[in-house]
């Protein structure tokens, strides 16, 4: 999938099978939830879902897919949404907003959303708030890499010099138009409405020949693990992980200015249960937010999470993120992709 039109298609395929099997899923349980698959899916159960059931007695139905699927069976359901609660990217939180299928949250019925750092309240203008953060920095491997780039530029003209193989995520990834293009872009001094700078920096690495894409979390561990990489462009919590499976020459961290954070937000769709706002306060409640985030290893948004010794340290700091100015995304992502596409290529 390298461009819009194919990943709409595909959603679309995927909305209308979801639309099929969406009345019996939301029959079988007394609440539906969204969430990502793999690790992510199986702390979502064991820290929330496990901790709602326990509270209410209820029991919940979670879906996978993606937010642009989940969206479109929402607002095809005429009123009575198959789906209580969405987990969410930002642009697609905006979207939610914009086909006005999600409620405003109301903080009588959220006790703990008084603990959220409002910073992560605000991001989705009041319909939602971040639950958790990855922050997409460098990845390395210790051995190949000896002096690591200080700064996103250092990183670039090294790829271009030669003095390392680096993987940078391909424009199909679902974040890429924000970690890297726009982050590559904002490094150069381009703007929202002057992309350019970003993709000159990924074309110069890519005419080096010691430039990689990967398209999946997974290939990159592969490529950096084979030794066909030095470094890339990575997510901090998946690299913590994989370091603790057993690969310790691996480290990370994130470079000058910092590092774009790549949030999960968490909404209610409009007409769904009342029980959704009971869920959705489990999720923002720090006992929860703390076994998520020591088991993701992800900053969470919850002000009085602890992290557990081993992994507050890896969590990135506040202090280390760059904020990319989010509502002005949206608009331009079609052309930022069609741009990359004439230019880069796959």
């Amino acid at each position: 999938m390298t461009c819009i039109t194919s990943r709409a298609a595909i959603s679309l395929v995927g909305a209308a099978i979801a639309r099929g099997l969406s009345g019996a899923v939301a029959r079988a349980a007394d609440l539906v939830v969204t969430a990502y698959g793999g690790v992510w899916e199986k702390a979502f159960r064991e820290c929330y879902i496990a901790e709602f059931e326990k509270k209410t007695g209820k029991k919940v139905e979670v879906v996978l897919g993606t937010p642009t699927q989940w969206a479109n069976q929402v607002a095809a359901s005429s009123g009575k949404p198959p789906i209580d609660v969405i987990v969410n990217t930002v642009d697609g939180a905006f979207d939610a907003v914009k086909r006005g299928i999600v409620d405003k949250f109301d903080a009588a019925k959220l006790p703990h959303l008084a603990e959220i750092d409002p910073k992560f309240v605000e991001i989705a203008q009041g319909y939602g708030s971040i639950v958790n953060y990855g922050a997409m920095g460098i990845a390395y491997n210790k051995k190949s890499v000896k002096n690591p780039p200080a700064s996103w530029k250092d990183f670039v003209e090294g790829v271009k010099k030669g003095e390392w193989k680096a993987a940078i995520p391909h424009i199909s990834y679902v974040s890429t138009h924000l970690t890297t293009l726009w982050m590559l872009n904002h490094a150069y001094g381009g703007t929202v409405d002057n992309i350019q700078p970003g993709l000159d920096a990924i074309k110069a690495m890519k005419a080096s020949g010691n430039l990689a894409f990967w398209k999946d979390p997974n290939e990159f561990l592969n490529l950096i693990k084979s030794g066909e990489i030095d470094i890339g462009m990575y997510w901090d919590g998946r690299t913590w992980a994989f370091v603790d499976e057993g690969n310790p020459d691996i480290s990370y961290y994130n470079p000058k200015p910092g590092s774009v954070l790549n949030p999960t937000l968490i909404q209610k769709t409009k007409g769904s249960s009342d029980l959704a706002w009971d869920f959705i306060d489990v999720v923002l409640s720090p006992g929860p937010q703390a076994c998520f985030g020591n088991i993701i290893q992800y900053g969470m948004s919850n002000t009085k999470v602890t992290y557990s010794p081993k992994v507050a340290p890896r969590i990135t700091s506040m202090s280390e993120i760059v904020w990319p100015p989010f509502s002005e995304v949206p608009s331009r992502l079609a052309d930022w992709v069609e741009r990359w596409n004439k230019q880069i290529g796959g």
